[in-house]
């Protein structure tokens, strides 16, 4: 209709030139003569003039409103082909939310602008895609392909922190988000659709972007985590190869991500622990035994309790462990000692025991090879062990030169006896001994010709024949 009336229009406009042409050459008369064939000459030509002068362009309309023209509307069409196979190659399906519409025209003057609209066309053209949702606390997240499996890259990030049993009561452990989680189907700009990568970042950094500080002289972990208001240990966790001990090297780049994740991995977990319960020590005193001597009457047995915790932790940081169960598996018993508490008395009777379990006299008291024999010497015994003759306190216990190991109680009465050529000793200095009480083992250190026991008894500060005091 427009092209119409344009060729109208300038056929008027050749008409009004024929007319005056002919007034001016031959007359009224020929003026019809003139005019009648120019008229059909003139539109004929105006036709033919339009077709070749003028052009035709689409005008693009997106959700009704005017965005520019083209010369083909299947430049536009090629245009969305394409941004939907450029979205589909990151794995979404999107599809024209527009709509979209054409209006054909032609111009003698107008010329499409379509590489402009094109252009805008970018901005203006809407695309949606199924997708979908993660929400966290009825806030929205992120959004994936609908392709992606989205509980599956929750499960991921659970697993980073344990197991992950069903939640029943018999679980010992379990794992869940401590926030209100939801995924739902969605349709949305393909543009806020991200990788299953990126949501998984953005739920245990809370960004998409890496922070690196490079180290410069002075550095230190601590004056590190303090610039970036973050804690030394979440810059270790960030950077496992990093420890509280680790040298910095001038240039080196660390991860100081002031990571805030989007969830919280709550883990809830029941252990068991056996406890060693120590037994008690219960003393009874007896008046029978000497003090310091002691008898075990009841052996002491240790006892074993369960103990069931339940710890919970946020991200792999313990933030609570508490006791729920306690049960004793078996009692503890307790040991049962009796300690002497009758005082041994450390002077003597002056009647002295035979010190050694029988035996014979291999050497009498007197003159023996041009020298004075100061004591005897009992050989010849079965059972090696050397007893005090009488009651007293031992004076010396130790080697003392040709006697070898040797003994020598005081028995505060004036008497004092000697035991020689020990080969071990029982007794230590300042030790109460009590008439017939190992002293020590029959032996031959020091000067001596064989196994035997070398006995003295000293009479205030003199030696005396033995055999005038011991019996057997």
């Amino acid at each position: 209709m427009e092209r119409l009336k344009k060729a109208k229009a300038w056929l008027s406009n050749q008409l009004r030139r024929g007319v005056t042409f002919a007034k001016l050459n031959k007359g009224k008369t020929a003026a019809i003569l003139v005019t009648a064939p120019l008229f059909i000459t003139g539109t004929t030509l105006a036709s033919h003039y339009y077709n070749a002068n003028s052009t035709t362009l689409y005008y693009v309309y997106v959700d009704g409103e005017e965005v520019g023209a083209v010369d083909d509307p299947n430049r536009v069409h090629s245009y969305i082909q394409q941004e939907i196979a450029r979205q589909r190659e990151k794995q979404i399906k999107p599809k024209v939310a527009s709509e979209l519409k054409f209006k054909e025209a032609s111009s003698l003057k107008e010329k499409p602008n379509t590489t402009e609209t094109l252009k805008l066309l970018e901005r203006e053209i809407k695309f949606s895609a199924a997708a979908k949702s993660l929400s966290i606390d009825g806030k929205i997240a992120g959004y994936v392909s609908d392709q992606q499996d989205v509980s599956a890259l929750l499960n991921e990030v659970k697993g980073k922190y344990g197991p992950l049993p069903e939640a029943d009561e018999e679980a010992t452990t379990v794992v869940d988000f401590k926030e209100d989680v939801k995924i739902k189907n969605d349709e949305v700009s393909p543009r806020k659709v991200i990788t299953a990568e990126q949501l998984k970042t953005l739920i245990e950094d809370g960004t998409l972007e890496q922070v690196t500080h490079t180290v410069t002289e002075g550095d230190t972990l601590s004056m590190i985590a303090e610039q970036y208001d973050i804690k030394t240990k979440d810059i270790i966790r960030m950077n496992p190869e990093l420890t509280e001990e680790s040298l910095l090297q001038l240039g080196q780049n660390i991860n100081v991500t002031a990571a805030k994740p989007l969830l919280t991995v709550r883990k809830v977990e029941k252990i068991k622990e056996k406890i060693v319960l120590d037994y008690s020590l219960e003393v009874e005193m007896n008046e029978e035994m000497y003090r310091g001597d002691s008898r075990v009457i009841q052996a002491g047995q240790e006892g074993l309790k369960e103990i069931t915790y339940e710890i919970v932790e946020e991200n792999g940081l313990e933030i609570e462990k508490k006791v729920i169960d306690e049960q004793i598996i078996s009692e503890p018993i307790s040991k049962i000692m009796q300690r002497g508490t009758k005082v041994k008395p450390d002077r003597g009777s002056g009647s002295f025991l035979w010190p050694t379990n029988g035996g014979r006299i291999s050497s009498v008291y007197g003159q023996r090879w041009g020298r004075m024999h100061k004591g005897i010497d009992i050989a010849g015994v079965s059972d090696r062990t050397i007893k005090a003759a009488d009651n007293g306190r031992v004076a010396s216990a130790g080697w003392n030169g040709n006697y070898g190991n040797c003994v020598i109680i005081d028995h505060g009465n004036g008497y004092r006896t000697l035991y020689g050529h020990l080969s071990s000793i029982d007794v230590s200095v300042g030790h109460v001994v009590e008439r017939g009480e190992k002293v020590g083992v029959m032996g031959s250190t020091g000067h001596s010709t064989g196994v035997h026991l070398h006995f003295e008894v000293i009479q205030n500060g003199s030696h005396r024949n033995p055999l005038d005091f011991v019996h057997r």
